[in-house]
């Protein structure tokens, strides 16, 4: 789908144009870069149409993009078709060559310092600048455009004005061709930005789901306010990349008396978030509370003790943890389908979102009680159903999964095209056990539309699931896109992040090193904890000592353990590493870490031990799901093995490439191209 703007930039440049694209994404405004491009698509017809049909060029431009032979002829492009060209300096370096010759008469925007606030300016500009008014001429003449803009005089308001008309400044651009294709993006455009919003004349008008943040409060040690003041900050970071309607931070700080009840009452909110931070002996003790305004219920509580010695871990994990509440109950409260839920439904919504899937049944049993007629919550039903296989004995995994098939019976009949039902669709399949060709193509077929604004929630959620299984059978690039599109959807999704860092890291892309080091020092568990350390040991991602330094308490433990692996692997002798090997095994096999114990015996050149981990009766594709691994770097002795291929087949993985036509993108490099498995797949 094209936009209004394009964002020209270098791969290794991707994540300030993803940043863009996300603030233009909040303001209501459509860009194109091609990180949105979907697996198998001809990226180069896709940026040719995406080029001809925008009317603003972005060139983010910095040392690396000055390099590009392919930049230098989008920009020569948009300026034969006289385009606004916006050029952004990333980097602090002056043009030369051909760009000095295209953009020397040109308004620059600098973002090299301060990035997220120059970003969050020029987003500010460029939505002015789609939207139209009096000040997208300015915005234009501030943001490139070589004529001076016109002097706007100020005109008497009539007492009831009508909704005012205004004309988007680049409508008014001459165009050499593709006029019908710039009216259809303009259609387009607008569409998107209208969708979800119910303001056309007869239509319904949208349920308020306004939201009142009121930050986080402390006692007076000086850790729990610097947590309380951390937690405020992230917890309005984490709102701002939610598609929410949020109470603006200045009407909060400033505005009026009496409770945060009243107050949030009084500025139309229908949810208060808010929290608060104590110490408690040598911990922080954080609190972040949920409210329904107009019923005055609390809709979920959640609090957590965290070490004292740690306020960024506390504030962070507290506020994200808040925020992530809430994103689950508005979709809850909004797929419902629930005008006036009474307080037990937001109650049970409160206990569904406070609890991890594999807890969630019997909540949803109730919800469904309620509201029998419920695809989204049948299909929740479903898709949770299949977590708790991974904590009941062997006995009772039939059962389970036959209620997963009932519910799911009933999401197909209610809500056979929501990402909520695609995500049971996928998850009942892989609790049968059933290959990926029975189940993943669908999944991504699925997903091939645009989420409306309700199902934005599990969209991201699928996007994510398809992407970890794109990791897993060996498509790494394709892996990366779903899952950067899943934090498109859902910016807050740590386990998204995670996998994503991954992928990239994997696929050997750029930038992953300074996102780990991000994402580490925020909301972290022990799941999250471990792939973070499985990058820094096996794909050095990071230093794996500042993994080490936010372990949660639960796996504080395995560290020992984890700094004796990595000694094994400096080792040069074999049989020290053999040694190592063993020692892995042992401790590696007591915290049940079969994904991790695999790359390990296979990097120290236990292949057999790494086989028989691999080829363990327990680990269905249900537990495979847990962390996809043979594809990663650390594995490729495993992959040169003969007995790899048999084991591809008979994991599915086979007869999945050759009915899609695709193959693991380790087939592609001179190194790997001649292993077993990527010679019979030619």
């Amino acid at each position: 789908m094209a936009g209004e703007i394009f964002i020209s930039y270098r791969r290794a440049d991707q994540a300030k144009a993803r940043l863009l694209h996300a603030l233009l994404k909040q303001r209501g405004v459509d860009a194109w870069y091609d990180g949105l491009l979907g697996p198998g698509e001809d990226w180069r017809q896709k940026t040719a149409q995406a080029l001809e049909q925008a009317p603003i060029f972005v060139l983010l431009f910095s040392r690396i993009a000055s390099e590009s032979d392919d930049i230098s002829k989008e920009l020569a492009a948009a300026t034969f078709s006289k385009k606004l060209i916006v050029p952004v300096r990333i980097e602090n370096i002056k043009p030369s060559g051909a760009f000095l010759y295209e953009l020397a008469s040109r308004n620059w925007t600098d973002a090299y310092e301060d990035a997220e606030a120059s970003f969050a300016d020029l987003a500010d500009k460029l939505a002015a600048l789609v939207k139209g008014g009096p000040a997208a001429d300015v915005a234009a003449y501030s943001l490139g455009s070589t004529e001076p803009p016109p002097k706007i005089e100020p005109r008497p308001q009539p007492a009831a004005p009508p909704p005012p008309v205004t004309t988007p400044w680049f409508k008014r651009l001459p165009v050499l061709a593709g006029a019908g294709a710039l009216a259809v993006a303009v259609i387009a455009g607008a569409a998107f930005m209208m969708r979800g919003a119910a303001t056309d004349a007869g239509a319904p008008a949208e349920e308020n789901m306004r939201v009142a943040f009121f930050g986080f409060t402390s006692d007076d040690d000086p850790a729990a306010k610097q947590a309380a003041a951390i937690a405020t900050e992230e917890g309005y970071r984490a709102l701002n990349n939610l598609r929410l309607d949020t109470v603006n931070r200045v009407d909060i700080e400033h505005g009026g008396e009496g409770s945060t009840l009243d107050r949030a009452a009084a500025l139309g909110a229908r949810f208060l978030l808010e929290g608060n931070v104590s110490r408690e002996g040598e911990r922080l003790r954080t609190t972040g509370m949920l409210v329904d305004v107009p019923t005055r219920t609390t809709i979920s509580q959640g609090s957590s003790t965290p070490k004292i010695d740690n306020p960024r871990f506390a504030g962070t994990s507290s506020s994200q943890g808040a925020v992530g509440s809430l994103n689950c109950v508005v979709a809850y409260v909004t797929n419902f389908g629930v005008a006036a839920p009474d307080t037990a439904t937001l109650t049970l919504f409160g206990d569904v979102c406070g609890s991890n899937f594999a807890r969630q049944p019997p909540y949803l049993k109730e919800l469904l009680e309620r509201y029998p007629d419920s695809g989204f919550g049948h299909a929740q039903l479903a898709g949770s159903l299949t977590y708790t296989l991974l904590t009941v004995p062997a006995a009772q995994r039939p059962g389970i999964v036959a209620e997963a098939d009932a519910a799911l019976a009933r999401a197909e009949a209610l809500a056979p095209d929501t990402p909520a039902t695609a995500v049971a669709r996928a998850s009942v399949a892989i609790a049968h056990d059933r290959p990926p060709l029975d189940w993943l193509p669908r999944l991504e077929s699925d997903l091939a539309g645009t989420p409306s604004r309700k199902d934005a929630f599990n969209y991201s959620r699928a996007k994510r699931m398809a992407g970890v299984n794109l990791l897993q059978v060996g498509r790494i690039a394709d892996a990366v896109l779903y899952l950067e599109t899943a934090l498109e959807a859902n910016a807050n999704d740590p386990v998204a992040r995670y996998y994503a860092l991954i992928a990239r890291a994997a696929a050997g892309q750029y930038g992953f090193q300074e996102g780990f080091e991000a994402v580490v020092s925020r909301r972290i568990t022990s799941y999250l904890w471990e792939l973070t350390l499985v990058s820094a040991i096996f794909m050095n991602a990071m230093d794996p000592e500042k993994v080490f330094a936010v372990a949660p308490e639960d796996v504080a433990t395995a560290v020992p353990c984890y700094r004796d692996l990595i000694a094994s692997l400096k080792a040069r002798d074999y049989r020290a590493r053999l040694a190592g090997a063993k020692r892995a095994d042992a401790c590696l096999t007591t915290f049940d870490s079969p994904h991790v114990n695999i790359m390990a015996q296979a990097t120290l050149g236990d292949l057999d031990r790494a086989y028989a981990l691999a080829d363990r009766p327990d680990l269905t594709q249900m537990f495979w799901n847990y962390f996809p691994t043979l594809f990663l770097p650390p594995n490729r002795p495993m992959r040169a093995d003969p007995r790899f291929l048999p084991l591809m087949q008979k994991l599915g993985y086979v007869d999945y490439w050759k009915q899609t036509k695709t193959q693991p993108d380790v087939c592609g490099t001179p190194e790997e191209r001649d292993i077993p498995v990527c010679v019979a797949l030619r």
